[in-house]
């Protein structure tokens, strides 16, 4: 029985973290290291902590300036004694025996990044289940290839939780300092380590959605690092993996889109001027992949280059 270091980072979450905390207290594989990475929380979030840890042995918390969520993951990595890693969010709550599912499938299957399955959670409890795909064994090369066309890969792979990986994998890849997108970097550089992975059909994490997505909701700069994220990933895949760069590319194409498109909504082009003058650039650039976008960002794009007035209709209607 291996150690397995679980890395929670917290901020601020202390009506979630409790419930948070009990499930992961009340797991079934019993050798475990727990690291709380209170990253600078000003509510009771870090009481909370201290209370758990004074509690269980197993327990170790690590105050630290604020620096996110990014900064938070990284010191626990750093920080991780464990043959395997996962990570929990503070909000959200597994089964008593993810860990242990996760583990064996790594041991029988001879993988390095073992997973399960996640659901999301409303804050009224009703479930979304995310699991319309296949499980079992995926190659290297099969799951990079979903990681940008296949929704169920992107709704288990998208980010760092529901996951086991051995501690080689990421004894080099740490998360970037981005505030959006940082999770699909990761990962995606994680996939380039492996040679294969496992997708167990047991829905052991409990994702708690409570609020509105920052990739659709009114815009925020946090758009920008999901974008920068982007660029890093299609760099990977033409060094790395060249045949997935034009799925890549197809993604970061409309995303660019839809990023500009909420500057205009929202009245932020002239905040981020310079970036929205390079990324139109880039869209003309790549005009090619123009004829790839669904019926609503061709008009996005057209009316970019051609029309802005239309997204002040837009925001008008939305108002």
């Amino acid at each position: 029985m291996q150690l397995v270091s679980i890395i929670i980072p917290v901020y601020n979450v202390a009506p979630y973290l409790r419930r948070c905390l009990d499930s992961v207290t009340a797991q079934t594989y019993q050798n475990l290291e727990v690291l709380l990475i209170d990253d600078g929380s000003t509510d009771e979030s870090s009481t909370i902590c201290d209370k758990y840890a004074s509690r269980y042995v197993n327990i170790r918390v690590i105050h630290k300036p604020n620096g996110g969520v990014s900064s938070a993951r990284n010191l626990g990595i750093i920080e991780s004694k464990g043959d395997y890693i996962t990570f929990i969010d503070s909000d959200d709550t597994v089964e008593p025996n993810l860990i242990q599912v996760m583990y064996d499938n790594a041991i029988q299957h001879n993988v390095l990044l073992s997973c399960c399955l996640l659901d999301v959670v409303e804050v009224d409890g009703t479930k979304r289940p995310l699991n319309k795909g296949r499980t079992g064994i995926y190659a290297k090369n099969e799951i990079i290839q979903g990681y940008f066309s296949d929704q169920f890969i992107k709704d288990q792979m998208y980010g760092p939780v529901n996951k086991l990986y051995h501690k080689s994998l990421i004894d080099n890849i740490f998360f970037k300092p981005y505030k959006l997108g940082e999770d699909i970097l990761f990962i995606f550089e994680v996939l380039q380590t492996c040679n294969k992975v496992y997708i167990e059909p047991f829905a052991g994490y409990h994702y708690l959605h409570r609020e509105g997505s920052a990739m659709t909701s009114t815009f925020s700069a946090k758009r920008l690092d999901y974008i920068y994220a982007g660029e890093e990933i299609l760099k990977i895949s033409i060094t790395n993996c060249p045949s997935v760069t034009p799925s890549i590319e197809k993604w970061l194409f409309s995303h660019v889109i839809v990023t500009l498109r909420q500057m205009h909504i929202y009245g932020n082009v002239r905040s981020f001027h310079t970036f929205y003058n390079s990324k139109k650039k880039w869209l003309v650039a790549n005009r090619r992949l123009f004829s790839t976008l669904p019926s609503m960002r061709k008009l996005d794009y057209i009316a970019l280059f051609i029309c802005p007035f239309y997204f002040k209709i837009l925001n008008a209607v939305k108002k």
